[in-house]
């Protein structure tokens, strides 16, 4: 799979069973946005269980992607450093604080 100037690839792993999607997507789209193309391809366990994790961190929704690093010069795909995304769908999120919450200014 190729992707274009802007372009990211991300590889999203379902927490609840280990099921996997591959999506290309702008970087400069928001983690709320990527989240509604995740729900639509993978959908999680719960409705509100889609808390997303890269690298150790929280996704928040209202930040883009190239916030996080997530740019169309990621390693490709299973080497260190790549788009590895996880997906917790293990619980509903929306009453713990999580990416959907809201969240203070950096």
């Amino acid at each position: 799979m190729t992707t274009g100037a802007n372009q990211v690839q991300l590889t999203v792993t379902r927490k609840s069973d280990d099921a996997t999607v591959v999506l290309v997507v702008n970087e400069k789209i928001t983690v709320g946005e990527l989240k509604t193309e995740i729900r639509s391809r993978l959908p999680p366990k719960f409705d509100q269980g889609c808390r997303l994790i890269f690298n150790g961190k929280v996704l928040r929704s209202k930040r883009k992607l190239k916030y996080y690093g997530l740019t169309n010069n990621q390693a490709p795909p299973n080497v260190l450093g790549n788009s590895n995304i996880v997906m917790d769908d293990s619980k509903n999120w929306k009453s713990d604080s999580s990416s959907s919450s809201s969240e203070q200014s950096d």
